[in-house]
């Protein structure tokens, strides 16, 4: 085995020195570290005024060819470059500085992210709502000079927050941080972030109808003529109680507090449930007097009511539920499903049944629609036909049933109550269905009329069909020619308004997307506004209780023995309320749904020789 000569070790070993030297870190290779080339760039004089700004933050990128780091200054807010230059890597030397010119124009915040984020998670209701979940994360956009914080979980649902992430997630908070002043312009927790409706805002749903002077003095009025001031222990001050009741459900509602506003609408929803439905079983149903005011009042009133309703309206603001009756009616103008084809601003408008977007046609027509979400007059003028139409049927069933007194109680009643101007300032189709069923009423003894008005009901937001069994065998289960008449009249107005669904040319596909955006969306809703949702432990009892609401219908149709005309109206609020008390979704204009019912049951005085307590010669 040969051996090397010292001379080759020593020119063996100059050769490998370079080599050795890289491995040992003396060879080409960067100096500095990212954090150290952006510290030296970012004290560059150049960059003084541009580095000022808290958004601007700076990247560094080492490149082994030149040596040497390149730089990059960005807003961070709107993502926009601002300036770069390079930072030799042994010199530390500072080079090739350009800022562009959108740095000249460009807006900058006065506040970082990072500061928005820290005074968003000061704030102490985003501390108290964090206490009620798991691990979060933040971030923040800008826009506006105002910083939108938003703060999520990984938690699944709707309730009590936004679903983000496909679902997967929910966004819990949402902050609104002013960028001159550090103030918070608004703070959103839990259901206020994903609903409008839970944040308080006093003008956004119903308006004027809203405020303490205009509510209170409704209220008090209403009150003042139908309260027993003779016994103030009696059924007639409880009623009149659990009307008014929804007033202080609503002062939380107002307020933004969605928790408390659910659980206080529903102990008046039950006890009228209870009342109304032992009362259409003759338990309880004698009403000694009508009102404390004398009938020429009571029309006066009225009419004062009825006049600061309609002018209220005028000024009043279309919420999507009247905006989706003037689309649907454009929609059908044009040939069109109502179903599938609304726009993104009011992209479930398509929930409710065909005649609520028909009924909107002849006034789309007159007063036209500039294809924007603004005043709609023509929403308006529906609104207002509709509180007409229920205060004459309202009237014309007082006069019918009870005489004079009868019919001015009624028209006062639906006037002054606080819940009538408030569904008709919200505009929504709520205060057409009341009109419906005050004139299925007001024609009760027709089944050809019940007939027509259930259908119609139906045919307008689809709840009303729950009255279908009751009002068909009103007249009794023999009455054979009655049930055909009632059956006649339903499937006329079924006939009238359910063309629409073959208005592409394909009735079973649009009966098919009927369904999947009215019933199923409906069945599947998944909202705050519910026990259900604020309690989750009472889910459980949901579909059972439904389908008791539903036996209920059957049951009531069927076994009263004595059937009059109060006693239809009764069982047909407590049906109604049923109905209510299951829901995914309840809002107040919903109290309007059983207002004419509770009117005639509660209110007018009990006399066998009217035909409101007389019981029907047809069975």
């Amino acid at each position: 085995m040969k051996r090397f000569r010292p001379g080759c070790r020593l020119l063996l070993l100059l050769l490998l020195l370079p080599l050795l030297s890289f491995v040992l870190g003396f060879g080409p290779g960067a100096d500095m570290n990212s954090e150290e080339a952006r510290r030296v760039a970012e004290g560059a004089p150049e960059l003084e005024e541009i580095l000022s700004h808290p958004t601007v933050e700076s990247s560094a990128d080492y490149d082994s060819a030149s040596d040497s780091w390149r730089v990059f200054l960005r807003e961070d807010a709107s993502g926009t470059a601002v300036a770069k230059l390079t930072v030799e890597d042994d010199t530390q030397e500072v080079s090739e500085v350009e800022t562009y010119p959108v740095s000249d124009t460009l807006t900058y915040p006065n506040t970082s992210e990072s500061e928005a984020i820290k005074l968003a998670l000061a704030d102490p209701e985003v501390r108290e709502e964090l206490t009620r979940h798991g691990p979060y994360t933040s971030d923040a956009e800008y826009e506006g000079e105002e910083w939108t914080v938003h703060i999520e979980v990984e938690e699944e649902g709707s309730v009590g927050g936004y679903p983000v992430d496909g679902g997967n997630g929910k966004e819990i908070a949402r902050v609104g941080v002013d960028d001159e002043t550090w103030q918070l312009n608004y703070v959103w927790t839990g259901d206020q972030v994903g609903w409008r409706m839970a944040r308080g805002d006093y003008g956004a749903y119903g308006k004027q109808a809203n405020y303490p002077y205009v509510w209170a003095p409704l209220a008090l009025i209403f009150a003042l003529a139908f309260w027993r001031t003779d016994r103030l222990f009696s059924l007639r001050n409880l009623d009149v109680l659990a009307l008014l009741s929804f007033l202080v459900s609503h002062g939380f509602f107002r307020a933004g507090e969605t928790y408390p506003a659910v659980l206080l609408w529903y102990p008046p929803l039950l006890y009228l449930l209870a009342r109304t439905l032992l009362m259409g079983f003759g338990v309880g149903e004698r009403i000694e007097k009508t009102s404390n005011f004398p009938t020429w009042v009571l029309f006066a009133l009225g009419t004062l009511g009825s006049a600061l309703v309609l002018g209220l309206n005028l000024d009043s603001r279309v919420i999507d539920v009247g905006y989706a009756g003037v689309v649907g009616a454009d929609l059908i103008t044009n040939g069109m499903l109502p179903y599938g084809n609304m726009p993104d601003s009011v992209g479930t408008g398509d929930t409710y049944g065909p005649l609520n977007y028909l009924l909107y046609v002849p006034f789309v027509w007159l007063f036209g629609w500039s294809g924007e979400w603004d005043y709609l007059p023509a929403a308006h003028a529906v609104t207002a036909f509709a509180f007409v139409g229920g205060a004459l049927a309202m009237l014309v069933a007082g006069l019918r049933y009870a005489g004079a007194r009868g019919a001015a109680a009624m028209f006062f009643a639906w006037a002054v109550f606080p819940y009538t101007l408030y569904s008709t300032n919200n505009n929504t189709n709520d205060v057409i269905v009341a009109a419906v069923v005050a004139v299925g009423l007001a024609a009760a003894a027709s089944p050809l009329a019940r007939g027509a008005s259930v259908a119609a009901g139906f045919a307008i937001k689809l709840f009303p069909i729950v009255l279908a069994p009751l009002w068909m065998l009103h007249d009794g289960p023999r009455r054979r020619a009655s049930i055909l008449d009632f059956l006649l009249g339903g499937m006329s107005v079924v006939l009238l308004t359910f063309w629409v669904l073959a208005l592409e040319g394909d009735p079973m596909e649009g009966l098919r997307i009927f369904y999947e955006k009215t019933l199923a969306f409906q069945g599947e809703r998944e909202t705050p506004w519910s026990v259900f949702a604020q309690v989750p432990g009472l889910r459980v009892l949901q579909q059972p209780l439904t389908a008791l609401a539903i036996l209920l219908a059957f049951i009531v149709a069927v076994f009263p023995r004595k059937r009059t005309i109060r006693r239809l109206a009764a069982l047909s609020a407590a049906l109604i309320i049923a109905f209510e008390l299951t829901v995914n979704y309840w809002f107040y204009p919903y109290v309007i749904w059983f207002e004419p019912f509770v009117f005639l049951v509660l209110l007018i005085e009990t006399n066998t020789k009217t035909a409101l307590d007389s019981e029907s010669d047809q069975q």
